[in-house]
């Protein structure tokens, strides 16, 4: 199995949200360090909510890979809060319409947009908000 620990790495931005930076693509390998981390950041720091990933290293996602996505889009919407993706190739944002990920998590140009949007839309909602995106579905 390949080396997976290098390929992501998180930190804050701001109180509620964090940053995962991805480099590579994201494939079936990577579903439990992918969701290991976040999970262990967001056990370490209670008041994070909101996850941005950062996709401007990932050449490709694979359908295990988008399964990954998946599962943690929902681990955070657990938590109450909400998951963005930024700096999104064209070839894996095609992947993300065909899918309908992109109608359930925002999607933004670069990083710093993407966490003035989860912070825009956390001071807008209330604390039993399930995070979902402006009119998205579940």
């Amino acid at each position: 199995m390949p080396d997976t620990s290098t390929k992501f790495r998180i930190q804050d931005a701001g109180r509620a949200c964090a940053v995962l930076a991805c480099t590579g693509g994201l494939s079936w390998e990577d579903r439990d360090v992918l969701a290991g981390q976040v999970e262990q950041h967001l056990r370490e720091k209670p008041e994070v909510r909101h996850v941005v990933l950062d996709l401007n290293a990932v050449p490709f996602v694979n359908s295990a890979g988008l399964g990954a996505l998946f599962q943690l889009l929902g681990r955070v919407r657990q938590r109450g809060g909400r998951l963005a993706f930024a700096n999104v190739p064209p070839v894996v944002a095609r992947m993300f319409d065909a899918v309908g990920l992109n109608r359930l998590a925002n999607v933004a140009p670069d990083v710093p947009a993407a966490v003035a949007e989860l912070n825009a839309a956390s001071l807008a909602r209330g604390p039993g908000d399930a995070g979902l995106p402006a009119g998205g579905a579940p």
